[in-house]
């Protein structure tokens, strides 16, 4: 990425969304994951106002990262795919649900039927 944004003082890896990195993610291709790892520090520090931008770009960055038009520059583009990646809902819908497992009527109803028939 051609850019003047600076690049991170540290290598961005995102351990906390991405436990096995940005590149085996499957979010991301080869070449962005390496530009998320070397510019990612700079672009989170600039969205969370960490850091005050110090060239036209990188107030570019900021400006188009806050409007909701979409934006012309790959960097915005690039952390705005990071964003939607991590902001994803982690809601799990298992196949084994069913409502007599977890209706406990049900099966004190179906007990009762049945202890009843077994006195008589």
């Amino acid at each position: 990425m051609e850019t003047s944004i600076r690049v991170g003082v540290t290598p961005f890896y995102a351990e906390s969304e991405f436990p096995f990195g940005l590149a085996r993610s499957s979010y991301f291709n080869k070449r962005e994951s390496l530009e998320l790892t070397t510019y990612g520090t700079t672009l989170q520090s600039l969205q969370l106002g960490l850091l005050s931008p110090i060239n036209a770009e990188e107030q570019q960055f900021i400006m188009d990262l806050n409007s909701p038009d979409e934006s012309d520059l790959y960097s915005v583009k690039l952390w705005q795919k990071y964003l939607k990646a991590t902001q994803k809902s982690k809601v799990f819908h298992g196949f084994n649900f069913s409502e007599r497992f977890h209706s406990n009527e049900v099966a004190e109803i179906d007990m009762n039927s049945a202890e009843v028939s077994l006195n008589m």
